[in-house]
């Protein structure tokens, strides 16, 4: 009884008229033109800056520091005079940074993927803002809150399978216990509520469909929508193949300053007046417009994404990802896109490669009684073709919990520890 009481408060508290009227806006913000959308991100973006200006003891102390008149920063155009802050920034002054309502305040936090977790702070309209924009993405493929959902994105931990949210409509299915001897059993659980959509890390649906495509079952779900993860051409190949599925993806971080939607046509594109992002070679800067309270300006993300030359209709090229997911060579060169070296490969499930120093690495190999020697060989050669006949690593064989993952049983491709 408390159970379904819990699940009525949340799924209300997320999908009441407040929400369908942002997502209303959403929609509407992509109906308007370059001009309209210019004008409304500029008003925004000086409405959060003279907040922070006013009422944030942080941003007061940093811009007397660096001598910055807010009386200067006319549009967005002027941004680049202000100063970046980074995660230290914000794990150093997180109480100083918000500027919100300290009773309605809630924690958010980022997965660790790449050290230590950081704290973050919302309030309720950021949060019914960030659905706004999830839920108008899936929009875009009939998917709508109520529908029938399986969910795999670490909600339940090892000690529970399963838990069924009636007003949500949907089944949450430990992301803990993708082990092979439960295999047939996330078969069955999905196979008999079919649902219309699958949300999940990537690397968690992926090690199902290893589990199901080893054994020769195939699966009918209309669509799986991925995030928190960067998913891997090799990994969306898979997954499709084996659950007969479109893979939509979604690129975000916990600090709500980004966001990326893939759309009907497979390719990224910005979301109108959700953020500002300023792209460079190695790194992206970001403001977000929808997190008034928390308000965070010119941070610091280490991702590395390149924008279209045309920017007309705020099209992504390509989410390179972050600095450390490269393989760093003697010589000093960066190899990206590592993911198509285990593209189709038999017998692969899971890979992974650790580099401590920039002469040798280590992959870590997942495999079943298909991988042969042909697949070793080709894996070799698609590693010498990219890097370079001089790359010295060595493999292991190893068992899927041997995989490092983050405590919210995130995936990563590379793992460095490379400064």
């Amino acid at each position: 009884m408390l159970r379904r009481a819990k699940n009525f408060t949340n799924y209300y508290l997320r999908y009441n008229p407040y929400f369908k009227q942002e997502v209303k806006k959403v929609l509407e913000h992509k109906e308007r033109n370059s001009n309209q959308l210019q004008h409304c991100q500029n008003k925004a973006f000086l409405s959060i800056l003279h907040q922070a200006a006013k009422r944030s003891p942080f941003y007061q102390k940093l811009y007397a520091t660096y001598g910055v008149d807010i009386k200067n920063i006319k549009s967005i155009a002027d941004i680049d005079k202000l100063p970046i802050i980074t995660k230290s920034d914000v794990r150093e002054h997180l109480e100083a940074i918000y500027i919100g309502n300290p009773w309605v305040k809630t924690k958010g936090h980022t997965s660790g993927t790449s050290g230590t977790p950081l704290v973050v702070y919302r309030d309720y309209r950021s949060t019914i803002k960030e659905g706004a924009y999830i839920w108008a993405q899936r929009a875009l493929f009939n998917y709508h809150p109520g529908m029938k959902t399986v969910s795999l994105r670490g909600i339940l931990d090892r000690r529970q399978m399963k838990q069924y949210d009636p007003y949500a409509n949907c089944l949450y299915l430990s992301s803990f216990n993708l082990r092979e001897e439960n295999a047939d059993w996330y078969c069955q659980q999905i196979q008999q509520f079919e649902p219309y959509a699958i949300l999940a890390y990537p690397s968690s649906v992926e090690i199902l469909a290893n589990f199901f495509q080893n054994r020769g079952l195939a699966l009918n779900v209309p669509f799986i929508f991925t995030s928190s993860e960067q998913v891997y051409q090799h990994q969306r190949e898979k997954i499709e193949k084996v659950f007969n599925t479109s893979v939509v993806d979604w690129y975000g971080n916990a600090e709500r300053t980004i966001a990326l939607e893939q759309r009907r046509d497979g390719q990224y594109y910005e979301l109108p007046l959700y953020s500002v992002n300023e792209y460079e070679e190695n790194r992206t800067i970001t403001t977000s417009l929808i997190s008034t309270s928390f308000p965070l300006i010119r941070y610091l993300v280490d991702d590395t994404i390149i924008p279209c030359k045309d920017r007309s209709n705020y099209q992504i090229e390509e989410i390179v990802g972050r600095h450390d997911d490269v393989l760093l060579l003697p010589d000093g060169t960066k190899i990206g896109r590592i993911g198509a070296t285990f593209s189709d490969i038999d017998g692969l499930e899971l890979a992974q490669i650790h580099q401590k120093c920039r002469e040798r690495f280590i992959i870590n190999l997942v495999v079943n009684d298909h991988f042969s020697p042909h697949s070793l060989d080709k894996m070799k050669s698609r590693l010498c073709n990219l890097a370079g006949k001089r790359l010295q690593y060595d493999i292991f064989y190893v068992q899927e919990d041997d995989i490092i993952r983050t405590r919210a049983g995130k995936f990563k491709l590379v793992i460095s520890s490379i400064a």
